[in-house]
């Protein structure tokens, strides 16, 4: 991997000390950028001023850059629309966990379209190995040049496959030597997750078993860290004295490495043996007639309510096991190559009934116990998941189709959807519901809901059972928010809240 990010060093070391003109704009630009972020970010919460920053980041860039940049309809200018919308959530929304992903997120998808739109990726954007380009960014082009903006300044101050042959019979013992550890493990996980099919199970066989003075100095730091950052970032775009050793001829090598498709075969027959069991059971409870098969102590209410986490866990596991040997089976026969397209399809569609029912289940749970951030995300990454098998189910039956591509646009799509669904909004308005069918509400969870529940939550102050412990939260997000703060922090949520309680005296 070191050679991947190896920077070859200039053969002319004497004309480092001079730069261009350009390199000057780029230091400027750095220092800039760098009091900016201070000015934005310095003790205050996010809000406007992250969207702000990132829109001042792109103007220095596109400029430093502007007779670099070919501006063409492609996937790296298409990342334009997934970096300022999640750049926006911190202006129009207040869930923190969202806060903290996309801070992370972000600056990902800007050195993905910066590196693309450049066309200094290595990789094509839906390889694996593209990974590798962002790593080099991260590490080596945003850091790796953090001392070149002193040389800059100073200089400024200056001057201006396997052989062998296995017959059939060896083949699919090597497929039942390989499914064996998997089978049990799934075996164990279904059966924790239904008591109907670990009953039948042993039925069956018991074998399966912003600058402040006095903080000037720390502002300093900051400052200069940025600049530092974003020097180094834009620099590595700008220079042509840098060239970088092609790490497309490095990483090319000769993928033998595959799967027999006999042994293919033998693992996803054993393995979806136990699927369709498990699916008939899934069917049967579904529609209501595996009442008579339940355990005289266990409950069909209960039956319905736990298993999804398993279930959840055997889907991750399909989910490799179906991409693992879509991409490394061998190409057969006719005959070889039709048996594994359908036992692959079966492989999904016991797995899409298999996260339905976990679907089901969790439904259940959050109809009994309420609802929270994990379980609404849980629930959506699932949807998220049998997205993904459908593409793969495609795949299947059109094989000239590549996975990534879809894979890496609805990927984003969904964070995207996930980040503008403002899920404090669904569970302050679904445990409401559940309060008004049950009678039972948990307001500790509810005060722990960003600004954007709050909306929802004013409606209990007409209920009497509740009110108190709710006026008293909603008292103090209106003393909270009646407080002044700076331009820079300014929040569409915050706005809203304070709007919606400034009806009330409370």
């Amino acid at each position: 991997m070191e050679d991947l990010w190896i920077v070859q060093e200039d053969k002319d070391d004497e004309k480092n000390t001079l730069f261009k003109k350009e390199d000057i704009y780029i230091l400027i630009c750095s220092v800039l950028l760098g009091i900016l972020f201070n000015i934005l970010f310095y003790k205050k919460p996010l809000g406007i001023s992250y969207p702000l920053f990132v829109m001042a980041f792109y103007i220095a860039f596109l400029w430093i850059l502007r007779h670099k940049i070919t501006y063409k309809l492609n996937f790296g200018w298409f990342l334009t629309i997934p970096i300022m919308v999640l750049s926006s959530t911190y202006f129009i929304f207040s869930n923190q966990i969202f806060a903290v992903l996309n801070f992370l997120i972000i600056p990902v998808l800007i050195i993905a379209q910066t590196i693309l739109i450049n066309e200094k990726n290595y990789h094509k954007w839906f390889e694996a190995k593209f990974i590798e380009d962002i790593v080099y960014g991260i590490l080596n082009r945003a850091f790796g040049y953090t001392s070149k903006p002193f040389m800059v300044g100073l200089s400024a101050i200056r001057i201006r496959k396997s052989n062998g042959k296995y017959d059939v019979i060896k083949k699919v013992f090597i497929g039942l030597a390989i499914s064996i550890p998997l089978l049990l493990i799934i075996v164990s996980l279904l059966s924790s997750a239904d008591r109907v099919f670990d009953h039948f199970l042993v039925e069956i066989s018991s074998s399966f078993g912003t600058i402040n003075i006095g903080d000037f100095s720390i502002q300093g730091v900051i400052a200069l860290l940025i600049t530092m950052i974003v020097f180094s970032y834009l620099w590595s775009f700008s220079n042509p004295n840098i060239s970088v050793k092609n790490l497309q001829q490095r990483s090319i090598e000769a993928n033998n490495s595959s799967c027999d498709p006999i042994i293919s075969i033998t693992i996803l027959s054993v393995i979806n043996c136990v699927y369709v069991a498990f699916t008939i059971i899934q069917f049967a409870y579904m529609f209501d007639s595996v009442n008579h098969a339940l355990p005289p102590d266990f409950t069909y209410a209960e039956y319905a309510r736990r298993g999804f986490f398993e279930l959840l866990i055997v889907t991750l596991i399909n989910f490799s096991l179906l991409l693992s040997s879509i991409r490394f089976t061998q190409k057969g026969g006719k005959f070889v190559a039709r048996t594994v397209q359908v036992l692959h399809s079966l492989l999904i569609f016991c797995t899409v009934v298999i996260l339905f029912s976990a679907y089901l289940r969790m439904s259940l749970y959050e109809a009994t116990y309420g609802y929270t951030y994990l379980r609404v995300l849980t629930h959506s990454f699932m949807i998220f998941l049998g997205v993904l098998f459908l593409i793969a189910f495609y795949k299947i039956w059109n094989e000239r189709i590549s996975l990534l591509k879809p894979y890496i646009v609805i990927t984003i799509m969904a964070y995207v959807i996930i980040n503008f669904a403002n899920i404090d909004v669904i569970i302050a308005k679904n445990n409401i519901d559940r309060y008004v069918k049950t009678g039972k509400l948990d307001t500790d969870y509810l005060r722990n809901l960003s600004y954007d529940s709050i909306p929802e939550l004013v409606g209990l102050l007409n209920d009497n059972n509740v009110s108190d412990d709710i006026k008293g939260y909603l008292a103090e997000q209106q003393e909270d928010l009646s407080k002044q703060q700076a331009w820079q922090s300014s929040n569409l949520s915050q706005n809203k809240a304070k709007r919606v309680l400034a009806q009330y005296k409370l």
